[in-house]
């Protein structure tokens, strides 16, 4: 029974990255992956049901992703790696931020997660300034109150643009056409938020990371 439900949970992903949450109720799902609507609905009484378990597979990921090895210093490539790793979920998870509002007033508790998502990112994200700041590959302004104010800035502006990237591409052109490479300039828009605060050795190294790590990505796509 768990491989069904696991089976239930990727495949919704997947149907509605390429079809949209709108296209997708529990009935589309149940056809989709060929089993009927009852064994669906044995593990899941509604596509609510679903959204939320695949964003807790999300939000377990993407948590790990912020904190993980920052405790032994941040390279050039384990920077780029954030960026990389952000847009990379981003892609995966398309469908919840090409609909997020709407899916987050159908499901309070959802709505409730993902605040208490933002909110501890906003913070992980300042202390990857402060983690940068400490070893000497950042320097924010000295002035009284300065560097807290810009720490706080760099960390809102950042996670703007990575939680309304795909919002963005949408309007670019139609969701059916979005391709992973999409995500590249979004990656480089986050970067260059930082970018001018960083010292200059580490983030040419670092862009250099981000850009061949990016080309890679885009090349298998």
């Amino acid at each position: 029974m768990a491989g069904n439900r696991e089976k239930i949970i990727e495949g919704a992903r997947q149907l509605m990255n390429r079809e949209g949450t709108s296209a997708s109720g529990t009935t589309r799902i149940a056809d989709a992956l060929g089993i009927s609507p009852g064994n669906l609905y044995y593990h899941f009484k509604s596509r609510e049901e679903i959204v939320a378990q695949i964003y807790a597979r999300f939000e377990r990921a993407f948590r790990d992703s912020l904190v993980s090895g920052i405790e032994q210093g941040i390279t050039p490539v384990r920077f780029a790696a954030f960026y990389i790793n952000a847009m990379q979920f981003a892609w995966e998870y398309r469908f919840f931020f090409a609909s997020q509002t709407d899916l987050l007033s159908a499901d309070e508790n959802l709505a409730v997660r993902h605040h208490d998502l933002q909110t501890w990112s906003l913070a992980a994200l300042e202390n990857i300034v402060v983690v940068l700041e400490k070893q000497g590959t950042a320097a924010l302004p000295k002035g009284r109150g300065e560097a807290a104010r810009l720490r706080k800035s760099i960390a809102l502006n950042t996670w703007l643009l990575w939680s309304t990237w795909i919002s963005f591409l949408k309007v670019e052109k139609p969701e059916s056409q979005l391709v992973r490479g999409d995500m590249a300039r979004g990656a480089m828009q986050m970067f260059d938020v930082f970018g001018p605060w960083l010292d200059a050795a580490f983030e040419k190294a670092a862009r250099e990371a981000l850009t061949k790590e990016l080309d890679r990505a885009e090349a298998v796509a």
